[in-house]
């Protein structure tokens, strides 16, 4: 399309919000790169390296990745980590967080960018988000709390029993607390998180930041899609609301652990492999009755309930 524009985008999450089926469906744009929770896997870096006694440092030029590998090397041998952490499976130019703004803040003027990413990330370190001048649109991706925290409760025990952190408890559905259990729990489990980015962006960077509900849009692709695309100054197509459903194109995303079929990936796959073999968005199934929720999910819910209320009220409409 000859009227077609470069746009660069930033979409906050909350976990299990489809952002990742967004992420694939945004891939086949023409000329756009796709870069993959940078962020959120920034801050796992620094959440393991801190678990393990090593304190990376906040600026780039004070890191030094030899050193960091050659002490983790040693640290992980003999763990089921050991072959996942090495210089051939991980993009260090992601491994902090500084690294990515310096990026971001660089980028060449001749293609688009659509980054997704999980709004916890980057929590206490706002200083480190793209300059102003760097021209990315911060839109935000919410979800009914209701909905997200009894997918999120399985896949945190998913996680959690393929890569064990140290000194953790057996996993058992009926004794998980997802609000205590994962060591790297944030406060206001990740909602509070997106909510503060969100205040933090309309005082400082862009005063009507975009907000679209998944399980609206999902509803109805075919009229939601093309308002968050019209808000964000992008031009819209109707082909968007189906793209191949080979994982493929996966390959070509910016991600600290490339996603090139390495064993690296299936520390992102076990999250991600539905969105990664998607081909269309399809309405979200029912929600759970309370009664049928464990309590670890009603106190996140009602802990969470008031942010995501706060921030639904300035979304797109259907």
């Amino acid at each position: 399309m000859s009227d077609r524009k470069n746009f660069r985008v930033l979409m906050w999450c909350v976990p299990r919000s489809v952002s990742t089926a967004i992420a694939k469906c945004f891939s086949f744009i023409d000329n756009t790169q796709v870069w993959f929770e940078p962020y959120c896997l920034a801050f796992f870096q620094d959440f393991q390296m801190g678990m393990m006694g090593l304190q990376l440092p906040k600026r780039a030029e004070d890191f030094d990745s030899q050193q960091v590998f050659e002490k983790v090397a040693v640290m992980l041998k003999g763990t089921p980590m050991e072959g996942m952490f090495s210089p051939s499976m991980i993009d260090m130019s992601l491994f902090l967080r500084d690294s990515i703004r310096k990026q971001l803040d660089s980028l060449p003027a001749d293609k688009s960018v659509f980054i997704k990413d999980m709004a916890y990330g980057i929590s206490n370190h706002h200083d480190l988000l793209p300059s102003k001048d760097s021209g990315f649109r911060h839109t935000f991706l919410i979800r009914d709390p209701e909905r997200m925290f009894p997918s999120w409760r399985n896949l945190l025990m998913a996680q959690l029993k393929q890569m064990p952190m140290p000194g953790q408890k057996e996993i058992k559905p009926e004794t998980f607390d997802m609000t205590e259990d994962p060591p790297f729990m944030m406060p206001g489990y990740t909602y509070k998180c997106q909510y503060d980015l969100w205040k933090f962006v309309k005082e400082n960077l862009d005063p009507n930041p975009v907000i679209i509900d998944i399980d609206e849009l999902l509803s109805n692709p075919a009229t939601m899609l093309p308002k968050y695309f019209e808000a964000c100054g992008m031009t819209w197509d109707e082909k968007y609301l189906q793209w191949d459903a080979s994982p493929e194109v996966t390959k070509s995303w910016r991600c600290i652990f490339p996603l090139t079929g390495s064993p690296a990936d299936n520390m992102v796959a076990v999250t991600h492999q539905n969105a990664f073999n998607s081909s269309a968005f399809k309405p979200s199934k029912p929600k759970i009755s309370r009664d049928e929720m464990t309590p670890d999910v009603i106190k996140a819910i009602d802990a969470t309930s008031a942010y995501y209320n706060e921030m639904a009220a300035a979304r797109i409409m259907p």
